[in-house]
């Protein structure tokens, strides 16, 4: 009766010996068995440490070891333990110049590195050695978020309070965006200005309120810092007081750049808008972002009656506008963001501004103009045909105060898939003045299962600080309408129909 798992037993046994043959076990040779993927990573940690040993005592070579160290901690593809035994060993270098190589490369792969471990094994070294060369490094990384790790528990975090005990994080923040530290890196990389956008995403979530960041923005002096960040705090200090916005993230920092830009089309725009702003009352100001100054640069030049209503009376005059229309709710997902779905305004009118409210009958009446709505159609026809991608692109008022529609079609790098829609970097410089952008969900003439933006959609409208739209195809009755902005609200507009031809 034992015969058969005995047997297993020999054969199991047999397999386990085949798994250890020689080509598998330490060599004997540090380095070699430092670098052979078939090893177990403790085996090669091990190596590590062994390897280290020979070069402190004279044994090993110092460069071959450093490279083949340096080599390890840069792969994604190498064991994390066994990255980190090699990132902690260069650093931990008694050498001067070989300690200093290694902090180099440590603020190379910050900004980029993705696993935890090895940002927490660099960050824990900075801060408890007060390397503050690597402040901005650990900025740009403390940036990206992190699922399922609290701000207040990042590694990046501990570090810079570690090494400015004496000041506020925001201090620290803020004092990064004045000077980046990339002045000698070559231009056309712009890590001065992706830093400065790093830090004013991050600054976004460690000031909710923006409070912190206006103060920040009023004591900076900008003769004080480099030629590049002169031109964003004037650019954040202009939009403050004009129009009393702070943006939130580093792209809605980008936008705020480009409109200060000095441009004889948005200095006109600058001089409308802030005399469209002038003319609010305190209350109608609540809740201002710079999303909404287009919208009301248009209403006070087309539309002042908007101006004289009350929060309320604009709630329920756009509650009678969107009853007679024809709705369709997104229903390919229940859940968006952590909750459920809901697109009425019955569900959002606690969330809607004054502004926000002026906003979406601006881009009601846009949508509805017939100009556009031909255009309109005219696209979707394009797009429904073009299996490669979404189509997508900006809505802005001209100078008669009509609308139109612009197309932006996506390169062929950004054509990902016939459900997503790329932003171009050639549309975001474009859109300084625009009213909002759109996208269009018409993979099929009738898609009403994705009336309304995506989870993605939401996050981009997020990111990008902008007022958003998107299109589906409902079938014959024509296309629903979705407007959506950057903290969740998604109002569903109703059905545009088909102009008739």
């Amino acid at each position: 009766m034992h015969a058969r798992p005995i047997l297993l037993m020999v054969l199991t046994c047999g397999l386990m010996v085949s798994c250890t043959s020689p080509r598998y076990q330490p060599s004997g040779n540090a380095l070699l068995d430092l670098r052979n993927p078939n090893l177990r990573a403790e085996i090669r940690v091990s190596s590590a440490d062994q390897a280290w040993v020979d070069v402190l005592s004279g044994l090993g070579d110092r460069e071959t070891t450093r490279n083949a160290f340096k080599d390890l901690a840069w792969s994604p593809a190498a064991p994390v333990d066994v990255r980190v035994a090699c990132i902690t060993h260069l650093l931990d270098d008694p050498d001067p110049a070989g300690q200093a190589d290694a902090r180099r490369m440590a603020m190379l792969m910050l900004p980029t590195e993705r696993s935890r471990t090895v940002v927490s094994a660099i960050a824990a070294r900075a801060g408890q050695r007060g390397w503050k060369e690597m402040t901005s490094a650990l900025v740009r990384s403390y940036a990206r978020p992190v699922e399922g790790v609290p701000d207040e528990q990042r590694a990046e975090r501990m570090a810079l309070e570690q090494m400015y005990p004496d000041r506020s994080l925001a201090d620290t923040l803020f004092a990064v965006f004045l000077d980046p530290g990339y002045d000698d890196a070559p231009p056309e990389l712009g890590l001065n200005q992706r830093t400065r956008a790093d830090v004013w995403d991050l600054l976004g979530r460690v000031d909710q309120t923006g409070e912190l960041r206006r103060g920040l923005i009023r004591r900076a002096q900008a003769d004080d810092v480099s030629e590049s960040t002169r031109a964003s705090v004037r650019a954040l200090q202009r939009a403050l007081d004009s129009f009393g916005v702070v943006p939130r993230t580093g792209d809605e920092l980008r936008w705020i750049e480009s409109l200060a830009d000095g441009s004889a089309e948005n200095e006109t725009w600058w001089r409308e808008a802030s005399s469209a702003i002038d003319a609010l009352s305190s209350e109608q100001r609540e809740g201002l972002e710079l999303r909404h100054i287009e919208p009301l640069r248009w209403v006070r030049a087309h539309r002042p009656d908007l101006l004289g209503q009350s929060r309320q009376a604009l709630l329920q005059s756009l509650e009678s506008t969107l009853a007679g229309r024809d709705h369709f709710k997104r229903s390919a997902e229940k859940m968006v963001l952590g909750q459920m779905r809901k697109e009425r305004l019955a569900d959002w009118a606690h969330a809607l501004s004054w502004a926000d409210l002026v906003t979406i009958f601006v881009i009601d009446e846009a949508v509805r103009q017939p100009a556009l709505v031909d255009r309109l159609y005219q696209q979707v026809e394009i797009d429904h045909a073009d299996r490669t991608t979404e189509y997508g692109g900006v809505i802005e008022a001209t100078a008669d105060g009509t609308f139109r529609i612009l197309l932006f079609r996506p390169r062929v790098r950004d054509r990902k898939s016939d459900t997503e829609f790329v932003a171009s970097e050639d549309m975001i410089r474009y859109a300084d003045r625009a009213l909002a952008f759109y996208h269009q969900h018409v993979q099929r003439q009738a898609n009403p299962s994705h009336a309304g933006p995506s989870e993605a959609d939401l996050l981009f409208a997020a990111r990008s600080g902008r007022n958003c739209v998107v299109f589906t195809g409902v079938g014959k009755s024509g296309l629903n309408v979705d407007y959506y902005q950057p903290n969740g609200v998604v109002l569903d507009l109703g059905v545009v129909a088909p102009p008739e031809r």
